[in-house]
């Protein structure tokens, strides 16, 4: 039998969605009535699983490249696809896309009742339940991680594969050679090339890597540039076998330049280079380029110094209570670990990183959270490392290390600029390590140390303090005044060298009040002179008068919030401070830390698995740099296409009016010469008559 569903008019719905304000700051408002199972609102958010369908060029008419501040609103009555619209939303809410479906809702003109037939038992609305399924069975079949299913690329085959299924009735099996990742890598890297050739100031990312499976030595390079359209742009050069006899900083240079080179990108005094601070490291890149110290690296050394080492520099550390208690825990969790006991905990004792120590702070917390079910779990060797162990101590180091975790975090974002955030950062974990009267002694001493490094280790560059002045949320220093009057000079310093030739001249027009740019230059030339005192005057210099692009900049009362992009509110002003976002371009391609790098090397891991060692070094460079940049030179390569197409459109256009226009004037020259030849025969028969 059929169900049978009364719907009736939703108006309750709608004053809940007014109450929670939905819809406010939605730049564009998108209704799907009759939604059935989301294609359409997919389409607007996701158009590069649909590239032929024809309403993306309506898409992007109507809403540009702002798709990420469309709202959409769906309507679907069929009570068959309630949880898979469910499912959908939560995915695009995950990705902050502002999307709202009404399920088992109907939508009407009229007031009044409706009745909708649904066939449960219907083949066609089961195929959902059959793809999860199957899915589900892939995961299982093939030990791969649940997250694997939710990945760009497998949705983006699958719909390959649903598109295909329409022309082919059985596909019994799909061979993938090495000869097609070969093609697909050339055809990406052509297109990433072409990039390059037209970057004239980007940043490196570079790191090293050992793998664990083989033992070769990786080289990782990342690159970074900022388009004239304030656009970041991110992309994984390779992950390169590093093949020198040994990582001195001369090899290093020599093989960074080579592979640099085999993409048309060149170090020099202008190019900036983010490394690790080890000392090959600095030894490196100190000449040619514009090294900028990873500050993640810098944080992680001086938390890992605070609980593992007892001198630096000759000098005690002192933090033996926290190193104490950060033993025994380590102890315990390495023994029950390796044991089968681990799951009678409510949570799995964690270990940590030797390359990210902030993983120690996961290690005491789910420790922390755990300690009171570790004596039914350990062995009486492990008793006295327990009761070692000060439970309130260990509670204060997990609060501490709290914060030290999110600036970890925040200075981790790869996808925004975090340049600026370095100074702030720094300075509120100075402030954060200020000892309190009612801190433990052990507390405090970690707190000491941990202040004091950081102050003299962690030294901000020029870099730093330029970027968080052209922030207008960081501009005026609150979190550490004291840096202010040197990130003004060197922002001057950088105003006076961009200026110099030619000369800009601010010039205030007193009727508008606005300012405008012109060049001045002061064109009196020394007169040669034969007397020694002539010889030492002053000579004749361009006039400098700088532009009053920081004073005007530093008078906004603009506020920018923690999720705001601050290179479009610089491609806002860029009009009105040109010198100023040209440097904004230049440094805030600099990321706060080698974390791009990191991350390539950890999928390098699940590339490079004990199922996989055979895989050749060449083959495994290809399949990362595919992995990275793939989709984002898709849709670098889709926008460029639709730029042709509108400049194609524009050229069609010219040429229609230039055709229009000519034969306008064909027509007014021959009326004007008509004109003219009939005045010329009035004027001669006038002449005939008087003489």
């Amino acid at each position: 039998m059929p169900k049978w569903i009364h719907l009736k008019n939703s108006n309750s719905w709608f004053s809940h969605i007014s109450r929670q304000n939905f819809l406010d700051g939605c730049r564009y408002v998108y209704i799907d009535i009759g939604t059935n199972i989301e294609v359409q609102i997919r389409k607007i958010y996701e158009p590069h699983f649909y590239p032929n369908a024809p309403v993306l060029p309506l898409f992007k008419q109507i809403f540009g490249n702002y798709s990420n501040k469309v709202c959409s609103v769906g309507f679907e009555a069929n009570p068959l696809h309630d949880n898979y619209l469910k499912e959908f939303e939560n995915y695009c809410l995950k990705r902050n896309w502002r999307v709202k479906i009404f399920t088992s809702t109907a939508v009407s003109i009229t007031e009044t009742n409706f009745t909708f037939y649904t066939e449960p038992g219907n083949e066609a609305n089961n195929q959902w339940d059959k793809i999860k399924l199957a899915c589900t069975e892939f995961t299982a079949l093939d030990c791969r991680a649940f997250e694997l299913v939710t990945g760009e690329g497998f949705l983006k085959m699958a719909q390959s594969i649903f598109d295909a299924g329409r022309y082919f009735s059985h596909l019994s099996n799909i061979n993938v050679k090495d000869r097609n990742i070969d093609r697909l890598y050339e055809e990406k890297k052509v297109d990433l090339l072409n990039l390059c050739s037209s970057m004239t100031s980007y940043c490196i990312i570079c790191d090293f890597w050992t793998e664990k499976f083989t033992g070769l030595s990786y080289c990782g390079l990342a690159l970074r540039h900022v388009t004239k359209d304030f656009k970041l742009l991110n992309f994984i050069l390779g992950c390169f076998l590093f093949d020198s006899e040994s990582q001195s900083a001369s090899n290093i240079r020599a093989f960074v330049d080579s592979q640099l080179l085999s993409f048309g990108l060149v170090l020099n005094s202008n190019i900036f280079v983010v490394t690790d601070n080890e000392n090959k490291m600095r030894a490196a890149f100190k000449e040619r380029c514009i090294r900028v110290g990873c500050s993640i690296h810098f944080v992680n050394k001086q938390l890992e110094h605070s609980f593992t080492s007892l001198e630096i520099d000759k000098q005690p550390v002192k933090c033996d209570k926290a190193q104490n208690l950060f033993g025994n825990a380590k102890r315990i969790v390495t023994h029950v670990r390796r044991s089968h006991r681990q799951i009678k905990l409510e949570r799995k004792l964690q270990l940590y990183s030797d390359t990210r120590f902030n993983g120690a702070f996961y290690m005491l917390e789910v420790f922390f959270d755990v300690y009171d079910e570790l004596a039914g779990v350990i062995n009486k060797n492990l008793i006295d490392s327990l009761g070692a162990i000060d439970k309130d101590l260990l509670e204060e180091l997990c609060v501490f290390l709290k914060l030290f975790d999110q600036a970890i975090i925040q200075l981790s974002d790869e996808d925004k600029p975090t340049i600026h955030q370095v100074i702030p950062i720094r300075q509120l974990l100075i402030n954060h390590c200020g000892i309190k009267y009612d801190d433990s002694d052990g507390l405090k001493e970690v707190k000491h140390f941990l202040g004091e490094r950081i102050k003299s280790i962690w030294i901000p560059q020029d870099q730093h303090y330029m970027s968080t002045l052209l922030h207008p949320s960081l501009k005026h220093f609150h979190i550490a005044p004291h840096e202010k009057n040197k990130a003004i000079k060197l922002v001057k310093q950088q105003l006076l060298k961009r200026t110099s030739i030619p000369v800009v001249v601010a010039a205030t027009d007193s009727q508008t009040g606005t300012s405008t740019t012109s060049s001045t230059f002061n064109t009196s030339t020394a007169v040669p002179s034969n007397d020694l005192l002539g010889r030492c005057f002053d000579q004749s210099q361009p006039v400098v008068k700088l532009a009053n692009e920081l004073d005007d900049y530093m008078l906004l009362e603009t506020q920018l919030h923690e999720t705001d992009d601050v290179l479009l509110f610089w491609k806002e002003n860029a009009k009105n401070f040109p010198v100023l976002s040209s440097i904004v371009r230049d440094i805030f391609v600099i990321p706060a830390s080698n974390t791009s790098v990191e991350r390539l090397f950890s999928s390098s891991k699940n590339t490079v698995t004990d199922r996989r060692t055979s895989l050749a070094a060449e083959k495994v460079n290809k399949l990362l740099f595919l992995q990275k940049n793939l989709f984002s030179l898709a849709q670098i390569n889709e926008k460029i296409q639709m730029q042709k197409q509108e400049q194609s459109k524009r050229r069609l256009s010219t040429v229609d009016d230039e055709q229009m226009l000519v034969f306008k004037n064909r027509e007014d020259s021959t009326s004007t010469t008509s004109i003219k030849k009939i005045k010329k025969t009035d004027s001669c028969d006038f002449s005939s008559d008087d003489n």
